[in-house]
């Protein structure tokens, strides 16, 4: 009996590459997500330290306003920068994790197909060795009889 060979072996190893490719994506999409998270969290808290900060000052000069005014309006614009690119990752976050389970769908195909083949091939196998037993017990016990 021939070992067992599974045709399509090449075409498993190719699909767990791109399955492995495609969760290393979307690992990196998710830390992208995070990180842009981490960004628009620290511009928040910035924001409202300062406005604390500046909540707590016995006197404030006009001079300390004018900048504060324009720093302000840049976070919104920045924090604004950031809820689109919050979205726009998210989405590709999206995209990805599909991506990840359609891969994940085809190893799990071809690995299902693997495992009937070998378990054919391994019904096959212990048929034949029990074909060959029998062959093997029927020679021994036509020797032992007399002619």
């Amino acid at each position: 009996m021939t070992p067992f060979r599974f045709r399509l072996q090449r075409a498993l190893a190719v699909r767990r590459t791109e399955f492995q490719l495609a969760e290393s994506e979307c690992r990196q999409a998710e830390a992208r997500l995070r990180a842009i998270q981490a960004q628009h969290a620290a511009l928040a808290a910035a924001k409202s330290e300062t406005r604390n900060s500046v909540a707590r000052m016995p006197i404030v000069a006009g001079r300390i306003l004018e900048p504060l005014t324009y720093w302000f309006q840049w976070t919104e614009t920045e924090s604004c920068r950031l809820m689109n690119l919050e979205k726009t990752l998210a989405q590709e976050l999206q995209k990805r994790r599909q991506a990840l389970v359609e891969a994940h769908r085809k190893v799990r195909l071809l690995e299902k197909l693997h495992d009937n083949r070998h378990a054919e091939w391994q019904a096959d196998f212990d048929r034949e060795i029990e074909e060959i037993a029998a062959d093997s017990i029927n020679s021994r016990y036509a020797r032992s009889l007399p002619p």
